[in-house]
């Protein structure tokens, strides 16, 4: 119905008679509907949720839509990211300021069964949005932390480059909070004087250095390294923060203590490999295989076995070259889109023969 042209019982009554229905067998409440003056909205948009969602939105959980310009936008909670992705219907979806369910309908207490109702349609639809859960989008994060690397207290005085605390990257970062802290941890940034930061690749070497040279001279054992004595020894030449920081990226805890209260530490053999291993390979271009393989093995600390699938992610290695080579080729320097992943990875195939294994390809596909 056009306007609010309310229907009365007895309309209600003649349509059962012309459907040949029975009354009794009918709601006690008729909700009559007629349309808006004004029934093309522009400016609501509806969006279809899963259950989990709406309970969380029901429960105060906040939801953003994230995306510059250029980006396709995508929707956050504060765990998960999803895209959003327009789709039609051939059905009309209705627009209700009201509507009263048929378990919630109540018989008039005037001793007739029927109750008409008047609801407004406040908007006709054929399109909506739909939610599919995705990968965060981050590789913008490790472009924006680089370039403004930390390397050392004695530069910051002249430091003019641009540096983001949290919020400025969860305003900028396609990621809900909780994948955003995660990756921040997973590309080991530290949060500096209240700024996200990551650590110059030499620097972080220097402090690495620095943390297995003492426990070498103090003769710790690999499975028993204590937290606070490296923090007390080094503070003096990194800061405190930034030694803990990296203590954690390359141990495990063990769950004791020293008799002094001293939590101990475990090396984290994979980590260091892969790590030493890029330090060898970042400035090189290609490296002969055997030869990386020998001074990989002499670099690592004594007792510790390097094999190539610590750099899984890091690395691609030419078997069918001679001599056989190696290659720093980082997943993180890979498009995120996942048919532009795929041509890269192929056209460094073609170019150089490299042979990627099932699950090579599935390192570099990952996070998306």
């Amino acid at each position: 119905m056009a306007g609010n042209m309310s229907r009365t019982k007895e309309d209600v009554r003649s349509l059962l008679q012309l459907a040949k229905l029975e009354e009794e067998k009918l709601n006690p409440l008729v909700q009559s509907f007629y349309l808006a003056e004004d029934f093309t909205r522009e400016d609501i948009k509806l969006m279809e949720v899963t259950p989990d969602m709406l309970n969380q939105i029901v429960e105060g959980e906040r939801v953003i839509i994230r995306g510059d310009k250029s980006d396709p936008a995508v929707l956050c909670t504060d765990t998960q990211t999803y895209e959003i992705k327009e789709a039609g219907t051939s059905d009309s979806l209705l627009l209700f300021p009201s509507l009263v369910w048929p378990n919630k309908a109540e018989a008039s207490d005037t001793g007739d069964r029927i109750t008409v109702a008047s609801q407004e349609v406040a908007g006709i639809f054929h399109n909506y949005f739909e939610l599919r859960l995705c990968k965060p989008r981050l590789q913008k994060l490790r472009y924006l932390l680089e370039e403004n690397l930390y390397t050392g207290k004695e530069y910051e005085a002249d430091n003019v480059g641009v540096k983001y605390t949290f919020q400025d990257l969860l305003n900028t970062i396609q990621a809900s909070p909780k994948e955003l802290e995660t990756a921040l941890q997973e590309m080991q940034a530290c949060c500096i004087d209240g700024y996200w930061r990551m650590l110059g690749f030499d620097y972080q070497f220097s402090v690495f250095n620095h943390i297995v040279n003492l426990v070498d001279s103090n003769s710790w054992p690999s499975g028993g390294i204590p937290l606070q004595p490296v923090l007390n020894t080094l503070e003096d030449l990194f800061p405190r923060k930034i030694v803990e920081e990296c203590f954690h990226w390359y141990t495990h805890p063990v769950g004791q203590t020293t008799p002094e209260g001293y939590d101990l530490y475990r090396w984290n053999e994979d980590k260091i490999c892969a790590f030493l291993g890029e330090v060898i390979l970042r400035p090189t271009g290609k490296f002969n295989l055997e030869e990386f393989l020998y001074v990989w093995q002499s670099t690592v600390p004594e007792g510790m076995k390097t094999n190539l699938k610590q750099l899984e992610g890091i690395a691609l290695t030419d078997r069918s070259s001679k001599p056989q080579t190696i290659c720093f080729f980082p997943v993180w320097k890979l498009p995120e889109d996942v048919s532009s992943r795929f041509n890269a990875l192929f056209r460094t195939r073609e170019n150089g023969h490299w042979r990627i294994s099932l699950l090579m390809l599935k390192i570099f596909l990952q996070r998306i």
